[in-house]
C-alpha cells in the first residue's frame, strides 16, 4: 500500500507514519509512504503512483481541501482522507470524496479504524489485467471494463463496453478470480461487476443499461453486495 502523506508539521509527519507502522505491522502486510510538507509540491510531482492520500487541513499557502480538489481534477480515484485539529472543516471533505477525516492529536484505535475504511476504499477501485484466451487469441482485459459475464453451455462469455470475449471455463473458477473485484451473482449463469449495476428490481436487474435476470435465491445476497459495495466495504 502506497501513502502520500501531506502536513507541513514534522510531529504530526512522525505520528501518522508511527500509526501507519502499527496497523501494517499487526496485518503483515507492506506499505510504504512519501512526505510532501506542503501542497503546493505535492500537486507539482504528483505521478499517480500512491494509493491513498493523508491530507493536512490547515497549511500555509494552500490548504489540504483546496490541494484535494486541485487533485480531483487530476485524479478522481485515488483515495483521500484527512488528518485536522479543525473539525469545523472536515466536512468540506465530503466534497471531495474523501472517505473520511481523523482528529488531531491522533489516537490509534480511531486511527486504526478509519485508515482500515480507506484500504477498503482502495481494494474496492484496485484494478486488474486478466487473461482471457479466446479461439482467436489471447487477450488481456482490465477488470474494471468487464461489465458482466455470462455462462452458457460450458463457455464463459465476458461482456465488456466494447466487446464480447468468449472462452471455455467454470462460472466457479472466474467467480474465484474476480470476486475480490467487486463481483457477485446475480443468479447461476451471471456474475456482475457492482461498479456497473443501475438498478435492482424484482427479478431483474440493470447493468450499464442491459436487463438481465435475478434469480430469487441470489437476491439477498446480491443486495447486501452491493449495499457493502457502496458503503467501501469488503464483499
Amino acid at each position: 500500500m502506497r501513502f502520500a502523506i501531506v502536513d507541513d508539521s514534522k510531529l504530526d509527519q512522525d505520528m501518522i507514519i508511527e500509526n501507519l507502522s502499527k496497523y501494517f505491522e499487526e496485518t503483515g502486510d507492506d506499505f510504504t509512504y512519501q512526505i510532501y510538507e506542503n501542497g503546493v509540491d505535492f500537486l507539482e510531482e504528483y505521478t499517480f503512483s500512491f494509493d491513498c492520500i493523508i491530507f493536512d487541513i490547515d497549511m500555509p499557502e494552500m490548504s489540504g481541501i483546496d490541494v484535494a480538489k486541485n487533485l480531483r481534477q487530476k485524479d478522481p480515484n485515488v483515495t483521500i482522507m484527512f488528518v485536522t485539529n479543525m473539525p469545523q472543516y472536515a466536512l468540506e471533505g465530503y466534497a471531495v470524496d474523501a472517505v473520511d477525516y481523523i482528529l488531531k492529536p491522533l489516537s490509534y484505535p480511531d486511527f486504526r479504524l478509519k485508515i482500515k475504511k480507506a484500504i477498503r476504499y482502495v481494494i474496492r477501485n484496485s484494478n486488474r489485467k486478466i487473461t482471457i484466451k479466446t479461439p482467436t487469441g489471447v487477450h488481456i482485459v482490465s477488470t474494471n471494463d468487464i461489465l458482466y459475464v455470462e455462462s452458457k453451455l460450458h463457455y464463459i462469455y465476458y461482456h465488456t463496453k466494447n466487446n464480447i470475449y468468449k472462452m471455455r471455463a467454470k462460472l466457479s473458477d472466474v467467480e474465484a478470480i474476480l470476486s475480490p473485484f467487486h463481483f457477485s451473482r446475480s443468479g447461476g449463469s451471471f456474475l456482475i461487476n457492482l461498479a456497473y449495476l443501475e438498478k435492482i428490481e424484482g427479478n431483474e436487474i440493470i447493468v450499464y443499461g442491459e436487463a438481465l435476470p435475478l434469480s430469487r435465491s441470489m437476491k439477498s445476497s446480491l443486495m447486501s453486495a452491493f449495499t457493502k459495495y457502496i458503503g467501501g466495504m469488503d464483499n
